[in-house]
């Protein structure tokens, strides 16, 4: 797999030419925006990368958990986005990302696409409903324009895997209930039924976890085994996938948020890697406002992923501490993560095990215009680095520049 590749990355020319056509294709769509019922956001992420790693990249068929290498390094584009949120009526609403990404097949798709209807409500007690395609509410972390992170250029391995793998094409419930007179404490529980995330662990399975910023559209296809691909978000099997969540939630200080996801995939419904894959996992966020106007974002899963009768274990945790100073933010964020193969009698099989540190700077220059930097460094130890000939802990390491710009119409 180290030497092979599944997909060339297109020439530097035609990425910065997708993204200009991305905002061409979005200037039309801001003449819509009126009647104070339509939000267009069109963005380019983009900047200068160094890497420092000994592997190819995950994205070009190698092993690397970085979305670069060093035959990448440069000036880079990282994406472009459309995002979009209007109101139909007074309790409609539509939301819809598209984003560009310079890499692999359908290089434009979409990442999320849904209707959200919220009933008037007449006591404390709401309801919201989500139809469509979108992401389960598990982060804490990646709540910003286009589900990018306000704190980080690079999501945290959790995250990052979510954006790889996980996304609910269903329908999604929501119970929300405040409590007091000034309304400082409020639960909710919330349920979906989707489909179309059967393959999900396929990909962490074949590569372990990452730490980059790429999300896949609903229609892409990702680099597995043998230089072989697979499209993360198909049904196979015929049968709905769950997941279930509670939320609590102190005067916006506190917040804790526990799901449990299953796609009851039936995991001998086809004999290719890429095929229908049971994958359950529990998930807790843990979100603080400490002293000294300093935040903390922590982040935890636990899962198994099966195929064949082959099944792996799962787990990763984060925390995150971040602090503003006026239009500085400055964070810095610890991963540490397990994937593990059981054996009848004999001590577990690692098959990816590390941990890895972020530490970013964001400037917003203006309402428009955000810089930053990041440095990442992953440490992981994997037996299928001996196929390149490699020890099995290696060292990866990752400067990213940033230049993001976001243009708003707000009508």
């Amino acid at each position: 797999m180290q030497n092979g590749t599944t997909q060339k990355r297109a020439p530097r020319h035609v990425r910065i030419l997708g993204a200009a056509l991305l905002c061409t294709f979005a200037a039309p769509g801001a003449a819509l925006a009126d009647s104070g019922r339509h939000e267009l956001k069109t963005g380019i992420d983009s900047g200068f990368v160094m890497t420092n790693t000994p592997l190819t990249s995950w994205i070009d068929g190698g092993l690397g958990k970085l979305r670069y290498d060093e035959q990448n390094d440069g000036l880079a584009l990282y994406q472009a986005f459309i995002d979009y949120k209007g109101r139909i009526t007074p309790t409609l609403n539509f939301q819809g990302t598209l984003v560009y990404n310079p890499e692999l097949s359908n290089n434009l798709d979409v990442t999320e696409a849904f209707f959200e209807f919220r009933p008037i409500p007449t006591s404390r007690w709401s309801t919201r409903w989500r139809l469509g395609a979108f992401y389960p509410h598990i982060s804490l972390e990646n709540v910003d324009v286009a589900w990018s992170s306000p704190y980080t250029l690079s999501s945290s391995t959790i995250n990052t895997w979510l954006a790889e793998e996980i996304r609910a094409v269903g329908l999604e419930g929501k119970l929300l209930r405040e409590f007091g007179p000034d309304s400082r404490h409020r639960v909710s529980v919330e349920g979906a039924v989707f489909y179309m995330n059967d393959p999900t662990g396929a990909l962490l399975t074949a590569k372990g976890w990452s730490v980059h910023n790429r999300q896949t559209g609903l229609r892409g296809e990702l680099p597995l085994w043998f230089d072989s691909e697979f499209e993360p978000f198909q049904e196979l099997d015929h049968s709905a996938g769950y997941y279930l969540g509670a939320e609590y939630e102190y005067n916006r200080r506190v917040k804790l948020r526990y799901h449990y996801y299953d796609n009851r995939g039936d995991q001998y419904q086809g004999p290719s890697w890429g095929d229908t894959w049971f994958t359950y996992f529990h998930a807790t966020g843990l979100q603080l406002g400490l002293p000294g106007e300093v935040g903390f974002i922590g982040q935890w899963i636990d899962g198994h992923t099966l195929w064949q009768g082959i099944d792996n274990t799962y787990g990763a945790w984060s925390a995150l501490l971040t602090r503003s100073f006026g239009r500085h933010r400055v964070s810095a964020r610890y991963d540490n993560f397990t994937l593990d193969r059981p054996q009848a009698g004999l001590p577990d099989l690692s098959l990816d095990e590390g941990s890895a540190w972020t530490v970013a700077w964001l400037f917003n220059w203006s309402e428009s215009l955000r810089l930053g930097v990041e440095y990442v460094t992953i440490e992981s130890t994997r037996p299928n680095f001996a196929f390149a000939g490699l020890p099995n802990t290696l060292d990866e390491s990752q400067i990213m520049f940033s230049l993001r710009y976001v243009h708003s119409n707000l009508n």
